[in-house]
């Protein structure tokens, strides 16, 4: 039985201060900056290859796919130099390079410099990313972890949702340019308010970079596996440049592995390996990002497609998916708080996996939306924001605090390889017709792996600690 002076210390060990909402609130931000910033581009592709008219769809696509393969390949390296060098310093030169990125992007005289420039975004986005989570998470005490990064996690929903609405406004009154143009000036207000109450994180000004060759072996590894899975589809998955990319990436993964064991300051900290939580969240956000990421691109297919739907109708149907999603993340963080991250991220993925199963039972040539759409709708929202954000908490909750953006940068790029692969898998379900060409079987067959692969997740996710365990291990 805990005494009166133990539940005092646990019960204080929970108060947060507002300078920890504060820093919550300014590295949210930069999050939705980033989100805002992708979400942008998925809804100006359409206008940017109607301007460079002569450029194929394959060529335009490259606007999104060199974004990814510089995000993806650039997360681990970025979040390890955050830990090692400072979280505030790695955050606020990625604002600079995503803002930079974008107003040039806005201005961009031809379709390779408009590519470049998304490079230059994506870089930027992979150092925001894990420095602004190793802030969040550093701010709050263990116990209110799950919290914070579910609130964090709920800002790249909300960006899903303002992000198609406002840069289609700004499409439709001007040109995709105008869409562009609305990042900088955010990163401006995320750079100042962060400027005001965001404090660098420790670091030792002798600190040299860690394993050079391993850090260069991680971008390229990332990066070119990132590269393959979204070019497969167009090249051919046996094609010389795919098998050579794959081929490659192996080989860099079995190097990588030789080092971590061997190198005295490998860019993956052996310690951060060596967490059973980190491993099993960061393997189930895996399976469930397979099945995630892919959804929305699903449910745009299947409206417009099979139900009939225009793009605009769609687009306001789906949205109904993110709100819930964000509703629910910002409820699951608080309900892993109290009762332990497995007791939320199971059943949440399940309430996905149910959304899946509803959609495969219910989901017809002629759907009612409010009976047999909007409920799976709904579930597919509930669990996303019951799943990535509470598993992302997961993944850090025995972390040391020197390793926060590191363990946070591997997850993410377990999340997006995992989106990449996705989305090639959802494709090759629905076959390689044309849209228009695509029936209601494969539609169904697309529920079916979305339901599976949560089911997977959820199963994998049980082996997290218990509530019991997490609740009363120490702050760190």
């Amino acid at each position: 039985m805990l005494s009166v002076t133990q539940v005092s210390l646990q019960d204080a060990s929970r108060v947060v201060d507002s300078g920890a909402w504060k820093v919550l609130g300014a590295t949210s931000l930069t999050n939705f900056v980033v989100g805002l910033d992708l979400s942008i581009t998925n809804v100006a592709v359409p206008d940017i290859q109607r301007e460079f008219s002569t450029a194929s769809t394959a060529d335009v696509s490259w606007v999104l796919t060199f974004y990814l393969v510089t995000y993806a390949g650039m997360l681990i390296v970025a979040g390890r130099w955050a830990d090692r060098f400072g979280r505030l310093r790695m955050l606020n030169t990625g604002i600079v390079c995503l803002a930079t990125g974008a107003a040039f992007a806005a201005v961009a005289p031809s379709r390779p410099v408009l590519i470049a420039m998304r490079g230059i975004q994506g870089f930027g986005a992979a150092m925001m990313t894990p420095a602004s989570v190793g802030l969040a998470i550093a701010a709050f005490p263990i116990e209110r972890r799950g919290t914070a990064v579910a609130i964090w996690s709920s800002t790249l929903a909300l960006s899903s949702v303002v992000g198609p609405i406002l840069g289609g406004l700004l499409i439709e009154a001007g040109s995709w340019r105008w869409a562009y143009a609305l990042v900088p000036p955010i990163g401006v207000i995320a750079l100042a308010w962060g400027v005001r109450v965001l404090t660098e994180s420790t670091r030792d000004p002798g600190a040299r970079p860690p394993d050079p060759v391993g850090s260069a072996l991680v971008g390229v590894t990332t990066g070119g596996v990132a590269f393959a899975i979204v070019q497969g589809g167009d090249w051919g998955w046996t094609s010389a440049p795919v098998l050579g990319l794959l081929g490659a990436a192996a080989l860099s993964v079995l190097i990588m592995a030789r080092r971590v064991s061997g190198h005295p300051d490998p860019i993956v900290p052996r310690a951060v390996l060596e967490v059973s939580s980190f491993r099993i969240a960061s393997s189930s956000l895996f399976l469930f990002g397979l099945g995630f990421f892919p959804v929305i691109l699903a449910m745009v297919l299947y409206l417009t497609e099979i139900a009939g739907y225009s793009t605009a109708r769609a687009g306001f149907a789906i949205s109904m998916l993110p709100v819930a999603a964000t509703i629910s993340a910002n409820i699951s963080g608080r309900l892993a708080d109290r009762f332990g991250f497995r007791t939320v991220a199971v059943p949440g993925m399940l309430l996905f996996a149910g959304g899946a199963l509803w959609l495969f039972l219910r989901a017809g040539d002629d759907p009612s939306y409010l009976v047999d759409i909007l409920p799976g709708l709904l579930l597919l929202g509930c669990g996303i924001g019951s799943g990535p954000s509470i598993l992302a908490g997961a993944a850090v909750s025995e972390v040391d605090r020197e390793n926060f953006s590191v363990a946070g940068a591997v997850n993410q790029t377990a999340r997006q390889l995992a989106g990449a692969v996705g989305l090639a898998v959802l494709v090759a379900i629905l076959g390689s017709t044309a849209a228009s060409d695509i029936d209601l079987d494969a539609f169904r067959r697309a529920f079916i792996y979305l339901g599976t692969v949560a089911a997977l997740a959820s199963l994998v996710a049980t082996r997290l600690p218990s509530p019991r365990t997490t609740r009363h291990r120490s702050p760190q």
